[in-house]
């Protein structure tokens, strides 16, 4: 195999060129399969300038194809590779605890997911639902939701070192448009109870509740895992007594998964 070029971390114009190709990608998701350039320049934050010469560039690395007529942009098989190069990567924890969360699932009538942080969003790796609310929105993998608001974010942020916590949590604020103080209080405080008491709540759906706890596996990074139902089916009882244990549980499946894949 040809030796590759050193990558020269101070060329930043090289590096900035990578992160907004990257970003595009990340534009496309589970529910967003066919994007157009002004859909990506809105999602990405992007110049529609910049969007038109980079999924140029995109199509050029057989990274997306370009559709008839106005049609946009979409992910090439290339990227189904990427996809499930992760899953393998992540294979070790999987396997240790998709088992238990199917099955708590179907007990407890909520929903079981695991969900790891990118960027301002948290990724659902997994989900096994069981809650029958239409609230409970249909999740597959890949689907993104805000780490701001949500239990599975909370619990992300917790787990992150301090000075990288602050920084997340002081670009999540300075990006909200609402009430930033109200905002700041409540992340605050879900990261103080987290650490406190290993785990968290949120709502930011109506009427549907979620518990979440976060581990941090030294050789899969930031993991989330997190029970939701709607507030009748999540009463604090039921969330002491059934629901955080079941979430202790995974966590220690995933950390002894973790230790015994390094």
């Amino acid at each position: 195999m040809r030796p590759r070029k050193p990558v020269d971390h101070t060329d930043t114009a090289t590096n900035q060129t990578l992160r907004r190709g990257l970003a595009l990608l990340k534009a496309f998701r589970p529910g967003f399969p066919v994007l157009t350039n002004g859909a990506l320049a809105e999602l990405s934050g992007l110049a529609p300038s910049t969007v038109s010469r980079m999924t140029g560039a995109l199509i050029e690395a057989g990274l997306l194809r370009q559709l008839p007529g106005a049609g946009g942009y979409a992910p090439t098989a290339a990227c189904i590779s990427l996809g499930f190069a992760t899953f393998q990567a992540m294979a070790p924890v999987r396997q240790q605890v998709l088992a238990r969360m199917e099955e708590a699932a179907d007990r407890h009538n909520v929903s079981v997911s695991l969900a790891a942080p990118d960027g301002d969003d948290m990724v659902y790796v997994d989900t096994f639902r069981r809650a029958r609310r239409e609230t409970l929105m249909h999740i597959a993998p890949g689907v993104r939701i805000p780490m701001t608001y949500t239990a599975l974010g909370t619990a992300a942020l917790a787990c992150m070192p301090a000075q990288a916590r602050s920084a997340q949590i002081e670009h999540l604020v300075a990006r909200h448009t609402g009430d930033r103080a109200a905002l700041r209080a409540q992340i605050e405080a879900g990261v103080q109870h987290h650490q406190m008491h290993g785990w968290c709540q949120a709502s930011w759906v109506a009427d549907v509740v979620g518990v979440a706890r976060a581990v941090h596996l030294p050789a899969h990074g930031i993991l989330s895992f997190n029970c939701a139902g709607s507030s009748a089916q999540m009463s604090a009882s039921k969330i002491e007594r059934k629901l955080v244990p079941l979430l202790f549980e995974l966590t220690e499946l995933a950390l002894a998964a973790d230790s015994e894949a390094r």
